[in-house]
């Protein structure tokens, strides 16, 4: 956090003009200049930095590959970091094995975007007063949303900032260069922000059915309850497992009664459901037969939610929205998610390896493969048969492995599938939910993250399960029953294998379990677990394919959290601290 100064939204108008060398032209001034204090004049000005505050979404690499990728999954069991070789980003591999530093802050550079948005959003707040000089009740309708929005967008980011950082500076008020910088907070009362936040902008923010056709990806109501929800549960985890430790935490409270109250207005309002839940097939690229044409029979809902077509779907309750726009290396507003979660090389008619585009990034382990058949030995008190790991219709949408086949144009061979080549891949395994058609994507892009699939960050799925856990932890075991078997039966319908069956008994170990299958790589596992307080029970003692022999240590009281960027603490002069381990 650049010590939260203040810096200019504003835009500059140059006139360009017929140039000479005369006195007259030398001795001009300035006539079209726009400073902050002078641009702010109508809705439409403000508008902008919405827009703006939006816009720190799409940053490159910050939501998909920071947030989702180095942190949300590469850190658990159920991921390896992948690449090339082990040389391949360095950073992440070491968050791989547990052995990152403070120098590696290359990958912690989510903590300054995260601000840089967070100041958006507080720019907008204030200035709204400046330009509209009537009272807050006679504000338009559409300024209340939007101002709804900016505390919606400010509460998400100081949410993904506390999941990866921990207790961290609350920013809610104007920019000042001269303001000493912040030490941190805890996560408690960066929660009671969060909340506030959260519960003044739901009266004002449309249902996601009332969101006009260009409206796509603003939030709404559904959004900021869902998040709501999971601050609720994150909070109720804390308390239950780290509440002894109020200098991180502060005085977190047991809060799951709450959390299911929000979960449960998203579930009854009517605007989401679980695609496929009936059997219903979709039209997809992935039901093609290799040569343009279609096979007819369509996709399951659970793989067609994970395509282009699926986005915005009525499983959707927050996503990113990424686009190709090929506006260019920094300036797209796409994903680099699907080219590095992408296999790297396939094999083309002759049987030869061939470059297929992707990087082969965030590759599913053996510890997933064996939790998808319900035989991870670490799982204990399931409820679920073992059973062979493909039979979850899930597991083909998550995971590729060998003799699996992915659909792109290849040179000289043209357009159709071809088997996939794991031979610098240990894990033999690769992530399939984000990969795109070569009419989407690969035949189109002028860049590697233009990808315009976009990301899924709360899924009604996910709200269902925290329903599950938030009844489950208030007693109410019929309900969080009911909430699992919700789940599993789409995962069953998406597929013609009868499998998940669903569950007759329910235990806080199915509910874990729920989550990591219907989740999978999708950045919540190490988050989830840190919370639950499982972290060292399931990261620790995991081997890496990558690395033989290497055993995972993660060390409790140090790696729930990332260390904040070096070049920040340097920045605030003694005020911000490394947690424990970390200095």
């Amino acid at each position: 956090m650049k010590k939260f100064s203040k810096k200019y939204i504003a835009i500059i108008a140059i006139l360009v003009l017929s140039l000479s060398c005369s006195e007259d032209f030398l001795e001009r001034k300035p006539i079209a200049q726009q400073t902050e204090e002078s641009f702010y004049e109508t809705f439409s000005d403000l508008d902008l930095t919405a827009t703006a505050a939006y816009g720190m979404l799409c940053s490159r690499d910050i939501f998909d590959i920071f947030y989702l990728f180095a942190h949300g999954c590469v850190g658990a069991d159920d991921s390896e970091c992948g690449g090339e070789n082990t040389g391949d980003w360095p950073e992440i591999q070491n968050v791989d094995r547990m052995i990152h530093t403070t120098a590696d802050e290359r990958i912690f550079i989510t903590w300054a975007y995260l601000y840089k948005g967070i100041r958006i959003c507080n720019d907008y707040l204030y200035k709204v007063p400046e330009v509209f000089t009537v009272s807050e009740d006679e504000y338009p309708d559409v300024l209340k949303q939007r101002i709804a929005e900016m505390k919606y967008l400010r509460a998400m980011f100081h949410f993904c900032l506390t999941q990866t950082y921990g207790g961290v500076p609350i920013c809610i008020e104007k920019s000042d260069p001269a303001a000493p910088y912040p030490a941190r907070n805890t996560i408690k009362e960066v929660y009671e922000v969060i909340e506030q936040d959260l519960k003044d902008a739901i009266p004002y923010l449309k249902e996601k059915s009332q969101l006009g056709s260009g409206e796509a990806g603003r939030a709404s109501k559904g959004a900021a309850r869902a998040l709501l929800a999971k601050v609720l549960l994150y909070e109720s985890s804390y308390a239950e497992n780290y509440g002894q430790d109020e200098n991180k935490f502060g005085a977190v409270e047991q809060r799951y009664d709450e959390a299911l109250q929000y979960a449960e207005e998203v579930i009854s309002s009517g605007e989401y459901e679980l695609v496929g839940v009936n059997g219903e097939r979709y039209d997809s690229w992935r039901d093609s037969t290799g040569d343009g044409g279609y096979n007819g029979n369509g996709v399951g809902g659970y793989r067609w939610i994970f395509t282009m077509d699926g986005d915005n779907s009525p499983e959707s309750v927050w996503e990113v929205q990424n686009v190709l726009d090929l506006a260019g290396w920094t300036e797209s507003r796409g994903s680099y998610w699907t080219t590095y979660s992408t296999i790297r090389y396939v094999f083309n008619s002759s049987d030869v390896s061939t470059v297929a585009g992707g990087w082969s990034f965030n590759l599913p382990t053996s510890y997933l493969i064996d939790a998808f058949g319900n035989s991870d030995p670490r799982e204990t008190g399931l409820n679920s048969a073992v059973v062979d790991p493909t039979l979850d219709p899930r597991y083909e949408t998550t995971i590729g492995e060998p003799g699996d086949t992915i659909y792109l144009s290849i040179s000289g061979d043209g357009l159709g599938w071809y088997e996939m080549d794991f031979v610098n891949l240990p894990t033999n395994t690769i992530s399939r939910k984000y990969e795109c058609s070569p009419n989407e994507f690969w035949g189109r892009k002028t860049n590697d993250n233009e990808g315009p699939m976009n990301l899924r960050q709360i899924r009604y799925a996910d709200v269902v399960l925290m329903a599950a856990e938030a009844a489950f932890k208030s007693g109410n075991t019929g309900a969080a029953l009911n909430y699992v078997n919700q789940v599993r039966t789409r995962a069953r319908e998406s597929g013609n294998t009868g499998y998940p069956q669903d569950l007759g008994a329910i235990s806080f170990e199915d509910i874990v379990h729920e989550r990591r299958i219907e989740l999978a790589m999708e950045g919540h596992r190490f988050f989830d677990l840190v919370r639950w307080g499982l972290a060292d029970d399931f990261i620790s003692n995991t081997e890496l394919a990558v690395y033989p022999g290497f055993i995972v240590d993660f060390e409790v009281g140090k790696h729930e959290f990332f260390p904040i960027p070096l070049t920040e603490i340097q920045l605030s002069a003694g005020a911000l601290e490394q947690y424990p381990g970390w200095q």
